[in-house]
């Protein structure tokens, strides 16, 4: 006489299935290329400051920079701020012209507002890239990065010491939503200065 076994079937847990959900979301954090001198302290005229000539040949090393390692961003989201549209128009080709938002609360927005802005990224974007300042953007990546790439410990020392103009930081993150990202979370995975880009002409 054969003896039939039934198993009964285990339902996930909410916390199980978020771990099945969570997918590779990567983030761009790109400062603006080299501005003009601010000259006289005056609020009012620095976000109409547009970019030196340093900072003009630095966009354009950036997106030969992009097109050569075939990045693509789903979403690209700037400061208003007349520096951060100036990098915006000179690294778009690079990018095969990705859509762009361009957001007032960007300009000189601090690390928790960029946190705050990130968490409502829509679900559908699997890459974003945010062009903006420091010290908010430098302060930013080094909250977001828990750890670095294999044998990146340096590339990471060097972003610890400065986010310089046009630095771009490259991080990943295994996350169910945008909304779940927090302190600790990221690992950098690139950290490309002018300068680097220079050595490679």
């Amino acid at each position: 006489k054969s003896t039939i076994i039934y198993r009964q079937c285990r339902t996930p847990t909410i916390f199980e299935r978020l771990e099945q959900t969570k997918m590779t979301k990567t983030l761009y954090l790109l400062r603006h290329t080299k501005a003009l001198d601010a000259g006289p302290a005056d609020p009012s005229k620095d976000h109409a400051r547009g970019l030196a000539l340093r900072g003009q040949k630095d966009g354009k090393s950036l997106a030969m920079f992009f097109a050569a390692e075939d990045i693509h961003v789903d979403r690209i989201y700037c400061s208003t701020a007349k520096r951060t549209r100036q990098t915006f128009d000179l690294i778009r080709t690079g990018l095969e012209k990705p859509p762009v938002s361009f957001q007032d609360s960007l300009y000189l927005a601090p690390c928790d507002e960029l946190i705050a802005f990130m968490q409502t990224i829509p679900e559908p974007i699997k890459s974003a890239m945010i062009i903006g300042h420091n010290p908010g953007l430098h302060d930013l990546a080094l909250m977001l990065i828990g750890r670095s790439g294999k044998n990146q410990a340096k590339m990471l020392d060097k972003l610890r010491t400065k986010l310089p103009t046009g630095g771009l930081c490259t991080l990943s993150f295994e996350l169910a939503a945008w909304e779940k990202i927090g302190a600790g979370l990221a690992t950098l995975t690139r950290f490309v200065r002018p300068r680097d880009l220079d050595q490679n002409d």
